[in-house]
């Protein structure tokens, strides 16, 4: 299995770290837009089945591509979740700077095989999903994030708890009859998550952990869960035609089905509303792709 890294900063790094402990992994091959990252990561992994790829010239031979690209700063980045109240925010400040970098390596991209995974780490991830499904044609492109946010609800709770919506706005499938119980829960994970990291930085070695579960269980032989976003090209409680994160089934690197889910009436309200955001904000960010198309 060959496998690219996009993207050499601490998620990309922490990712690839755990990715060469994989015995089907072959190799890993690093990318970065300034060679400099990128000579430094591989020095720092020391690991044989590590490459450092110089140019986006010829993707044909990776099974997946991970983007973890980002174009904010890490000051800049810093300063968004001093100035923000939530990690959605923050998201929504990265969008902006995320967004150029990512354009940039669209044209590379459209070049990669047909059984070619593309799994997008670069926040915001639904949208960035979206974003590069509708530009590159392409419906082999996944989201990991969501799988994070299940794992804060299922601390809480102390077992099991699937989600869906959004990478940082995700809805717990809980079946309360509260809405004020989704609120204040949404509150205290996001709040708890906005303190750590301004008192620790971005958890980038957990991060990394549960990137390689998740790849994990995807490349498995047995059926497992994961949370991911991906294309939804049949209806799931009025949601269609969009990449939004999911609990599905996967087996051998292939997205078998949605797990079977029954959300409640104030579940349904709460993700048909964060279908509408991520499709109002994936509608933006085409809109800007156009004008800077047309530009050059």
């Amino acid at each position: 299995m060959q496998i690219l890294i996009i993207g050499a900063g601490l998620t990309g790094g922490a990712i690839a770290s755990n990715l060469v402990k994989i015995k089907q992994v072959k190799t890993v091959s690093l990318y970065s837009r300034t060679l400099k990252s990128v000579k430094a990561l591989a020095f720092d992994l020391r690991n044989k089945k590590v490459n450092i790829l110089e140019s986006l010239t010829n993707l044909r031979k990776f099974d997946f591509i991970i983007i973890t690209l980002a174009g904010i700063s890490d000051s800049t980045r810093a300063e968004s979740f001093f100035k923000r109240k939530t990690t959605y925010e923050v998201r929504q400040d990265e969008l902006k700077y995320n967004i150029g970098a990512i354009a940039g390596i669209v044209p590379y991209l459209k070049k990669v095989q047909s059984y070619s995974k593309i799994i997008v780490v670069t926040n915001p991830v639904d949208e960035i999903t979206n974003y590069l499904r509708i530009t590159l044609k392409n419906n082999n492109v996944l989201g990991f994030g969501l799988e994070l946010d299940a794992k804060r609800y299922s601390k809480i709770f102390g077992r099991n708890v699937y989600c869906i919506g959004t990478h940082g706005k995700a809805i717990p499938i809980i079946n309360s009859m509260s809405r004020n119980e989704y609120y204040l829960l949404y509150k205290k994970v996001d709040s708890e998550l906005m303190s750590y990291i301004r008192r620790n930085g971005i958890p980038h070695k957990l991060a990394g952990e549960a990137f390689l579960e998740f790849f994990q269980r995807l490349i498995g032989q047995r059926e497992s869960v994961i949370h991911v976003s991906n294309y939804l090209s049949r209806d799931f409680f009025g949601a269609k035609d969009i990449s939004i994160s999911l609990p599905y089934i996967v087996k051998d690197g292939k997205i078998i089905r949605i797990v079977e889910i029954n959300p409640n009436l104030i579940e349904l309200e709460r993700f048909r509303k964060s279908v509408k955001q991520l499709r109002r904000s994936v509608s933006h960010i085409l809109t800007a792709h156009r004008k800077l198309v047309s530009y050059k």
